[in-house]
């Protein structure tokens, strides 16, 4: 239940900081959760999808107020696909940054913080 609830906070945190910051803010965010959650070998994914659901709901708040689906088939139409693909697409471009913030921090704070460990113990 815990996970649930961090993992629900950062999709917040994520949207909440794209909307007000800019898309940079999904690595860094991502960044800081790779660094909570060090000893878990899923924090990347759990971000990449927290980025990516982050991603759709404000998709959703800005198709209430706009034409986002008009605009997708139009881009898709453009590049010769469907417009679900720009969608996807738009998708999976938080997803890689978070997932690749959060796996490369994770992984070297794991590193630093076993070799202070192993510093510690032969000192």
């Amino acid at each position: 239940m815990r996970m649930w609830v961090s993992w629900s906070l950062l999709v917040v945190v994520l949207a909440v900081a794209t909307a007000a910051l800019g898309w940079w803010t999904v690595p860094v965010a991502a960044a800081v959760w790779g660094a909570m959650n060090a000893g878990d070998r899923r924090a990347w994914l759990t971000a990449a999808a927290a980025a990516a659901v982050a991603w759709a709901l404000l998709l959703v708040v800005t198709a209430v107020g706009g034409p986002v689906f008009a605009l997708a088939g139009k881009l898709g139409g453009a590049l010769g696909v469907p417009g679900i693909v720009v969608i996807l697409l738009t998708l999976l471009l938080p997803a890689a940054l978070a997932g690749s913030a959060a796996g490369l921090v994770a992984t070297v704070w794991t590193a630093v913080r076993g070799s202070r460990g192993a510093q510690n113990s032969e000192g």
